[in-house]
Order: C-alpha cells, then sequence, then structure tokens
C-alpha cells in the first residue's frame, strides 16, 4: 500500500520534501553569518587578498619559513587570492564586509552542489534516492562545519564534479573547469592521473591535460614571474610540511614511522596513490568512485589533516550511489529480458 501511494504521488512528495530540505537548509546556516571565522582559512584568505589589493605579493611571506611549521602561508593557486582582491577593491575591505559576500558566494555553491546531486537521481526516476542524498550533503556535519568556517570546498567541488560529467562528452569545458578547480584548490591531482591515463591513448591524455592546465597557467605566469622561488616554494609546502601542527594531530601511527614533515613523511601516502591509481585504471572503475576514494586515500594517509577534508569525498560517494544504483537497474532488466 506504501509502496504503490508513493508510486501514484511520488512527484509531489519529492517536490514537497526538496522544496522543505531547501528551506531547513538555509535556515539552519543562517547563524553562521555572525560567526567570523576569524583563525580559520578565510580570514588569511581575506589577508592574501589584501595584500595583493595593496600590490603586495602573497606569496612572499614563505621566503622566511623553514617549510616545516605553518605560518598561514598562501600556499594554493592564486583564483582564490585574486577573488579575494576583487572583492577587496570593489569596497568590501575590511573583513566583515569581504565576509558577508564571501559565505553568499559560496551558499550559492553550496546549494549548487546538493541541487545537482538531486537533479541527476531525479534524471534517472529515483526522486526519493534524490530526496536522501541532498539531504545527506546539506545536513551532514562536514558540510555544516565547512560552511560555519566559510571554506571555498562547495565551489571547488562543483567545479570538479561538472568537469567529469563533461569529462567524456565535451574534453575543452571539462579540462577547463578541472583546471579552474585546482586553482581554487588543487586537490584534483589525487585522481587527474588515472582520469588522463583512461583517455585511451597517450596524444589524447597529453591533450586532455592541455585543457586542464590552460587556466592555472594563465593566473599563475604573473605571479611566478612576480617572485618565483617564493611561489614554487609556497606551493610546495604542503607536501612537506610538518604534521602535528594541525587540528587532528592525535594521528601517530605514520609519523612513528617516517616523522611528521619532509619528503620521507609522504612516502607511505606516495605508495597508497600509485597502487590506487594503478588500480583503478587496470579495473576500469567508475570516475566518480575514483575521486571518492582519492579522497578517501588522502584523508587517511597524509600527515596534516582537517576537519573540512572530509566534505572532500561526500559528493563523488553520493552521485557514485546514482550512478551504481543505474548501473543495476539496467542489469536486472537485461537479465529479465534474456530469461524472457
Amino acid at each position: 500500500m506504501l509502496m504503490a501511494f508513493l508510486e501514484r504521488h511520488g512527484r509531489i512528495i519529492s517536490l514537497s520534501g526538496l522544496t522543505l530540505i531547501l528551506i531547513l537548509a538555509i535556515y539552519v546556516r543562517l547563524p553562521a553569518f555572525y560567526f567570523e571565522a576569524k583563525g580559520f582559512d578565510t580570514y588569511f584568505v581575506w589577508l592574501d587578498g589584501k595584500r595583493i589589493a595593496e600590490g603586495k605579493n602573497p606569496y612572499a611571506r614563505i621566503l622566511s619559513g623553514d617549510m616545516i611549521h605553518n605560518d598561514k602561508y598562501a600556499t594554493r593557486l592564486p583564483l582564490v587570492y585574486l577573488m579575494a582582491a576583487l572583492i577587496i577593491r570593489t569596497g568590501s575591505g575590511d573583513y566583515e564586509s569581504f565576509l558577508s559576500i564571501w559565505r553568499i558566494f559560496i551558499l550559492f555553491f553550496d546549494l549548487a552542489v546538493g541541487l545537482y546531486i538531486f537533479q541527476k537521481a531525479a534524471g534517472k526516476g529515483s526522486l526519493l534516492l534524490g530526496l536522501f542524498l541532498i539531504f545527506t550533503w546539506f545536513f551532514a556535519r562536514w558540510g555544516l562545519y565547512t560552511w560555519e568556517i566559510a571554506n571555498s570546498e562547495p565551489f571547488m567541488l562543483f567545479m570538479l564534479i561538472l568537469a567529469l560529467e563533461y569529462w567524456d562528452e565535451k574534453p575543452v569545458l571539462a579540462g577547463i573547469l578541472f583546471g579552474v578547480s585546482l586553482s581554487m584548490k588543487h586537490i584534483g591531482v589525487l585522481f587527474l592521473p588515472v582520469m588522463l591515463a583512461a583517455s585511451g591513448n597517450w596524444k589524447e591524455a597529453a591533450r586532455r591535460l592541455g585543457y586542464v592546465a590552460i587556466f592555472p597557467l594563465v593566473i599563475s605566469i604573473p605571479f611566478f614571474i612576480w617572485g618565483p622561488y617564493a611561489y614554487i616554494k609556497s606551493l610546495l609546502f604542503s607536501g612537506v610540511r610538518d604534521g602535528n601542527s594541525h587540528l587532528l594531530s592525535d594521528s601517530k601511527s605514520i609519523m612513528l614511522l617516517f616523522g611528521s614533515y619532509g619528503i620521507k613523511s609522504r612516502i607511505i601516502p606516495m605508495l597508497a596513490f600509485i597502487i590506487f591509481w594503478a588500480a583503478a585504471l587496470k579495473e576500469k572503475w567508475n570516475k566518480w568512485l575514483v575521486a571518492c576514494l582519492a579522497f578517501y586515500l588522502f584523508i587517511s594517509f597524509n600527515p596534516v589533516l582537517f576537519t573540512q577534508y572530509f566534505v572532500w569525498m561526500l559528493p563523488f560517494l553520493l552521485i557514485y550511489l546514482i550512478e551504481r544504483g543505474d548501473e543495476t537497474d539496467k542489469n536486472v532488466s537485461k537479465t529479465s529480458h534474456t530469461a524472457a
């Protein structure tokens, strides 16, 4: 009886549920507008954006560092700092004004990720699954925490999602979107080798790598010219920094073997990724699963671990569940036709 009722009124129920979830999602995020998030990444993004707006090189500070201890250096590609500088130059120079605009920007992409997941499930006729998945995205603690500290993960993840969606059919667009994501936070490199190697041949892989590299190169060249040593040193810092200086520093096992900083501390993560890339290519894993597992490995083996890292896996896991369910339905349908 219940299933029959759901089948008859599923669309109305789903649209009503979606509306309610969106209202609740915005409601639970409203209190964070009053949280200044000082001491977190966004505050230091604002500082580095302010430096650019004042004509200073945000990457230069690392020249006085030891490549071990983190003094909140600018360690990302320039996009996030350029966006902050643009907001500041438009008249929102103080941190509070900047943060208000930044939160609206992040909220837009936070909602966009959730709605994309829902429409992907709905497009395959799985409305109830779509409701479950969008509910998971909006109300899981990792996403709420990331929103509270106003991190840029939603924008970066949405660009990555679109890049994977268009990877097979629109390689130029997919490559550019992937590059934009890397320019915001370069975690996409964790599974990019698999995506490139699975392109069919090395010529096609090289072409796709060019598409991915266009945007990061364009925005990086001015900063490289401005201070090449500072720029390279800043980008390398995350790969050698001390693992004891992060929020979840109670994971000591890997550090006991190889220490907490330097190349040696990254030996196990590098081995894990080499094995992962080889297995993913040999077994021809689903691209959404590849992305999810890449972030899982990073969280599991990287000496540095912050709470917001956990949200990286979530959208790719949810989308993989949609595609996996669709594959199962097709296999069941084929089996039924064969039996008939």
